[in-house]
């Protein structure tokens, strides 16, 4: 008995033969990091299209933000910042606005996001950086409403999930020690994070308990019961240099609890 996107084939003992249906459903299907305002919007709209046809019973989602206006690893590089002041790449504000429009277009499914590292990339800076100086005046006002939601406490999770329940309050916005089992797979945690603290791969979480499909790495990859999507990026970005094993990759997790990449070659998916 297999699956396979859209099609169940099952052996009958009593005919001894084979018997095929169509999937119209879903468990859970797991996206590519997403980094909005870096994503693909042709793997966005075929995912979408694949949508229609599985109708996932979850969505979850990592990366959903990017953090390229306040990047602590380019704050410090004055050619850098020059460009993104000229093209407006440096403003936080349009940055937010362009990820929480993204979430539009999955307002009608039970969305869950995990705490993600690139989420971490605006409270750092919040802790971080001194509003005053020139490099941040831009984003000085964003500085002040987000620096008092942590004063005021009412951000646990952080700023990111803070802001997208103010828009979506119906998504499901995960912390770095939550847990979310859907048939029997661990899809709470992004990848980074490994046990107790430690940096996370897939060697180390194909040793836990459970089986577990995590983002993070933006390269597929299973390792016995550990599996890790993909990216919805485009496949080149500003920081990935050099040889790269990045590649557009969804799982899907089926009602018979087996999973299965969506690997997206040239804007169309396939499961090869």
């Amino acid at each position: 008995n297999f699956t396979d996107l859209y099609t169940r084939v099952e052996y009958n003992d009593d005919t001894e033969s084979s018997e095929v249906s169509g999937v119209t459903s879903v468990a859970a299907a797991i996206l590519g990091d997403l980094h909005y305002g870096q994503h693909d919007p042709r793997v966005i709209s075929k995912t979408l299209d694949l949508f229609k046809k599985l109708h996932p019973e979850n969505v979850i989602l990592h990366d959903v933000f990017d953090g390229l206006s306040i990047n602590h690893h380019e704050i410090n590089d004055p050619f850098i910042q020059y460009h993104r002041e000229q093209d407006g790449s440096n403003s936080l504000r349009k940055e937010v606005d362009a990820m929480l429009t993204g979430l539009e277009d999955f307002k009608d499914f039970n969305v869950s996001i995990v705490r993600s590292n690139h989420d971490d990339f605006l409270d750092r800076w919040l802790k971080t950086t001194d509003w005053r100086k020139a490099s941040t005046i831009k984003n000085s006002l964003e500085y002040m409403e987000y620096s008092s939601l942590l004063l005021r406490g009412v951000a646990p999770n952080g700023v990111i999930p803070y802001l997208i329940n103010e828009r979506f309050p119906n998504f499901r916005t995960l912390g770095r020690s939550d847990s979310l089992v859907v048939n029997g797979w661990e899809l709470a945690q992004h990848g980074d994070v490994g046990s107790n603290g430690s940096r996370g791969s897939l060697l180390q979480f194909r040793k836990l308990n459970t089986k577990i499909v995590v983002g993070h790495y933006h390269s597929p990859g299973r390792k016995d019961g550990a599996l890790a999507v993909g990216t919805s990026t485009k496949l080149r970005v500003n920081y990935n240099v050099g040889p790269s094993g990045w590649l557009q990759s969804h799982v899907i997790i089926h009602h018979d609890g087996k999973a299965q990449h969506i690997n997206f070659i040239k804007g169309e998916f396939t499961t090869l």
